[in-house]
């Protein structure tokens, strides 16, 4: 089930005091509370709120009807998918107020620029709403109480980083959707694999824009990094999600780890040695270090200089950037056993703590 977590682990991507729309974990802000004024996340499947929503994001819900049969395990995957998508509706309606009044950081040169960047966002946003909106209507009609929003904070304070972020939670929830749709395939859900495969296509054509604004090229990798869904979890309550804030977290049956801190920054492609860091009192014996990169083999290492303070565990591990060609988005776990391990999933299984997140390229 979900538990606790500490506001830890992406945020070390974009740590800064925030302004306005953006929040950070330590600001004392006040975070970003729904509903938003059309009504979401509760917005009547028909109605003009939901008309405006789909006229925004250039298409419509699906209008054929919606299986009501589908198995417990691939309605838990439906609730994760609703959890992310009303996170991913709050940030972008965040990053869209603090474009449009001009918060400092947020700022265009030209007028033009400014007005392009926003229809794009808008329409991403509406988007993010449908998928919500449809992810909660699966579980509705399958007589699974749908997921309510929480309230959020955001550790960004500029445009660029705000976009890098998207660019970053995308990647985990692309690797996600990988897990949800073999879960719906193994539970012989096969009627919603099209759905979720057009939300895959659609996630990663946005995540492609973001890459190209912050000056990447547009696809990170040949075959995308794998992730599991308490990958996705953890990293919704570790770095945005504030505590205690969400109405019916606690149906979600899914692990949450303690957050593991990539200490290294500025990572680039090379084998190197890396620091990294979590809170616990318990011994690190039989721990091991475990990176996801694309759909390989994840690779084990030791953990070596453990060194402990109080209840602050620091230690490093050798990372075979180069050697692995690790660019994108690597999932970092600390596990209970060396393994060896299949995927992501297996990872997930045996995770203390995670994940940390490393982007290269």
């Amino acid at each position: 089930m979900f538990g606790s977590a500490v506001l830890l682990g992406l945020s070390a991507l974009a740590a800064a005091a925030p302004v306005q729309d953006c929040y950070g974990p330590d600001s004392g802000q006040v975070p970003f509370t729904f509903p938003l004024a059309n009504g979401f996340p509760n917005v009547a499947i028909p109605s003009d709120a939901l008309t405006q929503i789909q006229r925004t994001a250039q298409g419509t819900l699906p209008n054929g009807g919606l299986p009501a049969n589908v198995s417990a395990n691939s309605a838990e995957a439906f609730k994760i998918v609703a959890f992310n998508e009303i996170f991913e509706v709050a940030y972008f309606n965040a990053l869209i107020n603090n474009i449009t009044n001009n918060v400092p950081g947020y700022a265009f040169v030209d007028d033009a620029s400014k007005q392009s960047v926003l229809k794009k966002l808008n329409a991403i946003q509406a988007q993010e709403q449908l998928h919500a909106l449809g992810a909660n209507a699966i579980l509705a009609t399958n007589n699974v109480a749908p997921i309510q929003a929480c309230q959020y904070v955001f550790p960004v304070t500029t445009f660029n980083d705000a976009i890098a972020l998207a660019s970053t939670f995308t990647d985990v929830v692309l690797g996600t959707l990988q897990s949800v749709d073999f879960n719906l395939g193994i539970n012989r859900d096969t009627e919603l694999l099209g759905l979720l495969t057009s939300i895959v296509g659609q996630e990663g054509e946005q995540d492609g824009y973001f890459r190209t604004l912050i000056g990447k090229i547009p696809s990170a990798l040949p075959f995308l990094t794998a992730a599991a869904g308490p990958f996705a979890a953890s990293v919704l309550l570790q770095d945005f999600v504030v505590p205690g804030s969400c109405g019916n977290l606690n149906t979600i049956n899914v692990a949450v780890f303690p957050a593991l801190s990539v200490d290294s920054a500025n990572i680039t492609l090379a084998d190197q040695t890396l620091n990294f860091s979590f809170h616990s009192n318990d011994t690190t014996d039989g721990l091991s270090v475990v990176y996801i990169n694309q759909q390989n083999t994840p690779v084990t290492t030791p953990l070596t200089n453990v060194q402990k303070t109080g209840d602050l565990v620091s230690f490093s591990a050798q990372f075979p950037g180069d050697t692995n060609l690790m660019n994108g988005l690597t999932l970092v776990a600390v596990t209970n056993s060396a393994g060896p391990f299949s995927g992501a999933e297996a990872v997930a299984a045996a995770t203390k703590f995670g994940p940390g997140i490393i982007e290269i390229n």
